[in-house]
């Protein structure tokens, strides 16, 4: 086979390829610039390069799935942590875990049947993703402690210019690549209060739960302690930290809708058992043994998170519902206690921030507790915290659980066609003045540029980690300007425009636009939503499965600019130059194996 291939090479070298006459403005022929294509194969997938800012879930979902689904990739990523994770490297302090169910918080191509509890800690969490950077060979392409200080597309190479720092030694230097994708987690940079005198004069121990270290665990004992903030972390370590210490001062600015748990129908988290569960070694061998069983197990699971969401729609007779259900149970757990249901229960609806399920309702009536919501801090002291109302509170440590800036702009100057630097275009004194994402993955005029999880990707259904595989695989639209003579795409900013005017409209009536703050959005009533997709985790899923490629600008290689379809080449394949029985072949499959569904649409059939 291989000579009869090379004399019809010869062969065809021998015919003299017929003249050409390149289309000149006025539509005629002009023989006098003669194209003809280049003498080499047509390659379906020449090699390109990636780099991935980011090794936490989203940097090890796209480091995994980019590379198998895009042929001859090579990437490297960037982490500026010691290790993978994300937040679940970065946030150590006591009591940290997930608030999802463990058998729906991973990676849906590698579950993992032996996880100790149905919510699992952080430190179980992190331990599962630093296997999977060893099982699927990402380990090799992982740069600790290595921060990207700035991406720039260059239009004349067409690559970006990406420069780094070494954090361990210092150095500084440039890395090029011809696709950005960014997988910088949303909750990472730490929030301070704006506290007069808290760097200043406090002579205490001040921390962030973001920045806990294992020695300030150890000085808790006995302490007079000052938790500022009642979201997730403040809740999580006032309850683990209560025991070990003399009191608590919690200070409270707004309130949350705490309940058991996100669905009726799974496991309450406990207080003396905060993991609501702990599996068994005999159940965990049944999930090792019975495949199916596991697999029922987890689409029971996961089934609870997906839904109709008719309570999403402000004023409505369901979203009431919901608000009575979550006030009976409150008034439940507090024994009908109706001082401290007036104090706690929230005076917007449900849904409008993300509901905390914690088991602290127990631990803010503790004796050792004093639950600080009237009065606002106005200063601190060396000693302590001092409030409006004139009292000063001394404290040994104060606990700053007061969340993260902004994750959705870009860390770094990230800059793209014409200078546009997406942090100061979508910051929210630009002009902007919010992430103009298009699908939640790209940005106008910036080529060759995509983010796994960026403002409005989470479709209302399906975990996290869900998420950002659904990101993960659309991105490999690569392959298209890879294998197509192509060098840059985009989203054009008609297409961007319409899809974040489709936002503006669905969440219109929808109970995020009530009065309260969070992440969630820019700020307090109708601001702009940045979290979640205009749909359910399934509209999403679907409406993402195959890339509208009419909404992209394609920008042209330079031969490509004289013939479109300067890629075919010389009319013979790579495949066919270097490819042995399977390669030719590979569009037989064994008997029983074939999925007439995807069959011949893979990239390597």
């Amino acid at each position: 086979m291989a000579r009869a291939l090379e004399r019809l090479t010869q062969i065809q070298k021998t015919i003299a390829p017929p003249s050409i006459a390149k289309r000149d403005d006025s539509g005629k022929g002009s023989p006098e610039k003669l194209w003809r294509p280049r003498d080499r194969p047509f390659d379906s997938a020449p090699p390109v390069k990636v780099i991935i800012v980011g090794a936490g879930i989203s940097g090890i979902a796209a480091s995994i799935l980019i590379p198998r689904k895009v042929a001859n990739l090579t990437y490297k990523v960037f982490e500026k942590q010691d290790a993978v994770g994300g937040t679940w490297a970065q946030n150590r302090y006591p009591g940290v875990r997930c608030d999802i169910p463990s058998h729906s918080y991973q990676l849906t191509f590698a579950p993992n049947t032996h996880w100790s509890e149905y919510y699992s800690s952080g430190a179980e969490i992190q331990k599962y993703y630093e296997g999977l950077v060893k099982d699927f060979g990402v380990e090799e392409h992982l740069n600790f402690k290595h921060e990207v200080l700035s991406a720039i597309w260059s239009d004349n190479v067409k690559q970006w210019i990406v420069k780094v720092q070494d954090l361990a030694t210092g150095d500084i230097f440039t890395e090029t690549s011809d696709f950005f994708i960014s997988a910088a987690g949303r909750l990472n940079v730490p929030k301070y209060p704006k506290i007069p005198g808290l760097e200043t004069v406090y002579q205490g121990i001040v921390a962030h739960t973001a920045e806990w270290t294992d020695d300030l665990t150890k000085k808790l004992k006995g302490k007079r302690i000052a938790v500022i903030g009642n979201g997730a972390s403040g809740q999580q370590v006032l309850v683990n930290i209560l025991e070990d210490t003399a009191h608590i001062d919690h200070y409270v600015r707004s309130r949350q809708w705490t309940v058991s748990s996100f669905n009726p129908n799974l496991l309450s988290a406990k207080i003396s058992l905060p993991g609501a569960h702990v599996y068994t070694n005999e159940e965990q061998e049944r999930f090792d043994n019975d495949p199916q069983a596991y697999l029922e197990y987890r689409q029971e699971i996961e089934r609870y998170f997906h839904g109709r969401y008719e309570g999403t729609i402000s004023g409505s007779k369901e979203n009431e519902q919901i608000r009575q259900k979550y006030e009976e149970e409150l008034l439940t757990r507090l024994g009908g206690d109706k001082s401290w249901f007036n104090r706690l229960v929230p005076n917007f609806a449900p849904g409008c921030k993300r509901p905390i399920p914690a088991g602290y309702i127990d631990a803010i009536r503790n004796p050792k507790v004093d639950y600080v919501d009237s009065t606002k801090i106005t200063h601190a002291t060396a000693t302590g915290l001092v409030t409006e109302d004139g009292a000063e509170r001394p404290v040994d440590i104060i606990i700053l659980a007061t969340g993260f800036q902004n994750g959705f702009l870009p860390l770094f100057p990230t800059i793209g066609k014409n200078g546009v630097d997406l942090g100061k275009h979508w910051a929210e004194d630009g002009p902007i003045g919010y992430p103009e994402t298009y699908f939640g993955v790209m940005a106008p005029n910036i080529p060759n540029y995509f983010a796994v999880v960026q403002a409005n990707t989470n479709g209302q259904g399906g975990t996290f980690p869900l998420q950002t595989e659904i990101s993960a695989t659309y991105i490999s639209v690569i392959r298209k300007v890879q294998s197509q003579g192509y060098r840059a795409i985009y989203p054009s900013q008609e297409a961007t425009d319409d899809f974040n005017e489709i936002i503006t409209g669905f969440f219109d009536d929808k109970v995020i636009g009530d009065d309260c703050d969070g992440w969630w959005k820019n700020g307090f009533g109708k601001s702009r939503p940045l979290v979640s997709w205009p749909g359910t985790g399934h509209h999403r899923f679907d409406i993402s499965r195959e890339p509208r490629w009419e909404d992209f600008v394609f920008e042209r290689s330079e031969e490509g600019k004289r013939n479109r379809f300067e890629y075919f080449g010389n009319g013979w394949t790579e495949r066919e130059r270097t490819g042995g029985n399977t390669a030719l072949t590979s569009y037989l499959k064994e008997v029983g194996k074939i999925d007439i569904a995807t069959l011949h649409e893979n990239w390597n059939d």
